[in-house]
């Protein structure tokens, strides 16, 4: 191993022992227990990602995303829409959108549907970067998850799948509940 690797390992065995799931691994309820986890495999895969995308492609991971959520739309999207799916304001989409327009992996077109919009769309040139990130992340993904059989993998995805349903239904179902006091009260309902 070379003094970089180690230095590497080091740093990241240095960092998981930090991480919020160490901190809180005396934790009585194995719910907080079990999301520290989530929370801890999530920071150490999506860290490594980020660090790959830049040394390989001078690509960051806010760029990668955008693209991905571009690939396959040869008609673009909205920035409403790319800021929706990615969970972010429209400004960070905007400027995120400016840059790789200089950069010539993405072009903005007139949206038209609505002559007030425009659409962000991926050039030749964003789509070839775009999947050459593709093809490497996918392959950075499997080793990160190489320790676990196809039936460990298929139970996990099942399970969190339906983790993910109930959380979604559980949240639909204070949101209505918050809506329907909302308007009594707006009503007169309560006082």
């Amino acid at each position: 191993m070379t003094a970089r690797l180690a230095r590497r390992a080091a740093s990241i065995e240095i960092a998981a022992e930090s991480d919020l799931e160490t901190r809180g691994a005396r934790a009585a309820h194995n719910d907080l227990r079990l999301w520290l986890r989530i929370l801890t495999i999530h920071k150490l895969i999506n860290n490594e990602v980020r660090r790959r995308l830049r040394e390989k492609f001078g690509m960051s991971l806010s760029r990668f995303d955008l693209l991905a959520q571009l690939d396959g739309r040869g008609d673009g999207m909205r920035m409403g829409e790319l800021s929706k799916r990615l969970m972010v304001t429209t400004g960070n989409i905007t400027g995120l959108v400016d840059e790789l327009v200089a950069d010539g992996l993405v072009e903005r077109l007139p949206d038209p549907t609505n002559r007030r919009a425009s659409l962000a769309v991926t050039t030749a040139k964003g789509r070839k970067a775009f999947a050459a990130a593709a093809k490497a992340n996918e392959t950075w993904i499997e080793e990160m998850f190489a320790g676990l059989s196809g039936r460990e993998k298929s139970a996990m995805f099942d399970m969190l799948g339906r983790q993910k349903a109930d959380i979604a239904a559980r949240l639909q179902s204070v949101e209505a509940s918050t809506q329907i006091r909302s308007t009594k009260t707006s009503k007169g309902g309560r006082k």
